[in-house]
């Protein structure tokens, strides 16, 4: 059984899928954190090593490996999704901009739990500009938050 389906290969414009990208990040993971396969093996990840890397790097690991590698490794789901599906680069999951977007993401759930009983209606679909909006705000409060910690860190030198 492979981690994706066909919907989640790599499509005809060269962008990467959910699956892969996830797999991208293992890998990355697995070396920032200096771990071999052998390692994995013992501590129970995987279950053989021979051939892993390379159904790794193909994207054809099952997915209770992968659920087993996200544990392991501490991979954010979140911020694969952010990095792979929205900018489209498993590389842009390092980035700490990735990380502010994904503990955004995760705010929002209490977001709607303290606005519960004025969202809970039935939703029309935000016009596009509206959505460009929002996600201004959010830019804008990000480079904000960035400014001043910047400017902490020149004030303490």
């Amino acid at each position: 059984m492979r981690a994706s389906n066909d919907s989640d290969s790599t499509d005809a414009t060269g962008r990467i899928g959910l699956s892969e990208g996830l797999c991208a990040v293992i890998a990355a993971e697995i070396s920032r954190q200096g771990l071999s396969t052998r390692r994995l093996v013992e501590a129970g990840v995987i279950r053989r090593r021979q051939g892993f890397l390379a159904r790794l790097e193909a994207a054809l690991l099952v997915s209770s490996e992968v659920e087993a590698l996200v544990r392991h490794l501490q991979i954010d789901t979140v911020r694969v999704a952010i990095a792979v599906e929205v900018f489209r680069d498993p590389d842009f999951y390092f980035d700490v901009l990735c990380l502010n977007l994904a503990n955004v993401c995760r705010a929002l759930e209490g977001a709607v739990r303290r606005h519960g009983d004025a969202l809970d209606c039935a939703f029309e679909p935000m016009r596009p500009a509206l959505c460009a909006s929002v996600a201004d705000r959010i830019c804008q409060a990000l480079a904000i938050h960035h400014a001043r910690i910047e400017e902490a860190r020149s004030a303490s030198l």
